[in-house]
């Protein structure tokens, strides 16, 4: 029986762009498709996501979603937009997955039309690829797809986010089938709202010969979520006292929702006096809602606050800027407030119109609570920069900014090896270490050598191995 092959075609030597190729027997899989941002390698974001794909999109007979970042499932539209023989198959995932990716692709497609340049695609494209979704039932739920057999196991990053092993029959192996198993991104363990990423393994069922993991902070440890809070309650209450803004560029998902829970509870709880929450943009606002309609997503103690009738993403002090004329006045309201707008690494979005009016006021507070990728006005921000460009114009910086890594929805090393070590490897297993830049995937895959005695690999872009 021939092997399988798997191609990287996105997120090697790189955190954005998440797409594997993974084909046997004639039959295409794809796991994840997403948008790369900021640099890959020399080269700008936007030229890699305008070439051609590594492999024929009509050849696919699915796509699966890890979960529905833009980085994972942003070209997606791309894929059934090709003249030369579109994509036609269903795309797959958990229910609350597929909700998140079409709001998200629409999102991508509307700020791409405002964008200098042609757009990658238009709504048009994602109203057509979202006629594929097909909805699995839920985590452990099986579907077949030619040769490959797909299931879903919770990963606690995002609501719906999955770890997905796909699994096929080979009569040459001991146990008779091959399993490969891609981490998705993966959570922090106690996060809220969600449940921590699966470490309930059943080695009879699950067990696996190659894993594909994620490694975005696998060279660093987290402080504590009591540090975090600590920080930003202190940013918070500066904010309270000076009059000033508290700017958080957040991902509409995830992390906009995150911030709601701690806001929540942080005044429920007495240790902040109210202040204006404004939440900037119709993404995040419609992503909270996903957040509502799936609370069979939530962790024990979020389910203890809804059936005593304080869902956690309510706030009485919210204030939702829907539209471009609420954003306009949520930019020129005066006072203290918080406002939480994206894109998270400010490569776009409305968070840009706020920055562009109170980052020369040092009462500005800019809270980062997520990763900034290079070459990204965020991660400028992040390295200290005095000056900035915003819609043309040079921009000094005079706010304070401030980095809070204990809110982040990627596991930190210690959390990402915890996972990585709960998993049953047959002997020899190899595990792919992507989803990354350098600096943390060269160093997560050496120490998973050195404490488990793994075989490990970093592969680079458009590498291709046999699984076999």
């Amino acid at each position: 029986m021939p092997s399988a092959k798997l191609t990287f075609c996105g997120a090697a030597r790189g955190v954005t762009g998440s797409c594997y190729h993974l084909a046997l027997d004639g039959v295409e899989l794809l796991v994840d498709c997403g948008i790369f941002q900021g640099a890959v390698g020399d080269d700008d974001a936007d030229d890699v996501n305008r070439r051609p794909f590594p492999f024929d999109p009509a050849r696919l007979a699915a796509v699966v979603l890890t979960h529905g970042h833009v980085d994972h499932c942003g070209r997606l539209p791309l894929l059934s937009r090709r003249s030369d023989g579109a994509f036609r198959g269903p795309v797959l995932g958990h229910p609350a997955t597929l909700e998140i990716a079409r709001i998200i692709m629409a999102d991508s497609a509307k700020i791409a039309q405002h964008a200098h340049g042609d757009p990658l695609y238009d709504d048009g494209d994602v109203t057509d690829v979202a006629r594929h979704f097909q909805p699995l039932k839920g985590y452990r739920d099986r579907r077949t797809v030619g040769p490959f057999t797909i299931e879903l196991f919770d990963a606690g990053h995002i609501l719906g986010s999955s770890s997905v092993r796909v699994s096929w029959r080979d009569p040459g192996a001991a146990s008779g089938e091959r399993a490969i198993l891609f981490s998705g991104d993966l959570g922090v363990p106690d996060a809220p709202i969600l449940r921590d990423p699966n470490r309930a393994w059943d080695p009879e069922r699950h067990t696996v010969d190659w894993v594909v993991t994620e490694s975005t902070y696998g060279d660093k440890l987290h402080p504590a979520r009591a540090e975090a809070r600590r920080t930003f309650r202190e940013v918070v209450e500066r904010a309270t006292a000076d009059g000033g803004k508290v700017l958080i560029p957040a991902f509409a998902l995830g992390r906009t929702q995150d911030i709601l829970y701690e806001l929540d509870r942080m005044i429920e709880g007495g240790e902040l006096r109210r202040i204006p929450v404004i939440i900037d943009g119709p993404l995040a606002l419609s992503a909270t809602q996903i957040y509502r309609r799936h609370p069979e997503c939530y962790d024990a103690d979020a389910m203890a606050l809804l059936e005593r009738g304080d869902h956690p993403l309510e706030l009485d002090h919210l204030i939702e800027a829907r539209d471009p004329k609420a954003s306009r006045r949520a930019v020129a309201q005066h006072g203290p407030a918080i406002i939480v707008a994206g894109s998270g690494m400010c490569n776009g979005g409305r968070i840009l119109h706020h920055l562009e009016e109170h980052l020369g006021d040092p009462r500005t507070d800019v809270l980062l609570v997520g990763y900034q990728a290079a070459r990204t006005l965020g991660r400028a921000l992040q390295d200290g920069a005095r000056e900035v460009r915003l819609h043309r114009k040079s921009i000094d910086v005079r706010a304070k900014v401030t980095t809070i890594s204990g809110f982040s929805a990627h596991g930190d090393r210690d959390a990402l090896a915890a996972w990585h070590a709960a998993l049953p490897r047959r002997d020899g297993a190899t595990t792919f270490v992507t989803h990354g830049e350098e600096r943390s995937s060269l160093p997560y895959a050496q120490l998973l050598g050195d404490r488990f005695g793994a075989r490990t690999v970093v592969p680079s872009l458009y590498d291709t191995v046999e699984l076999g």
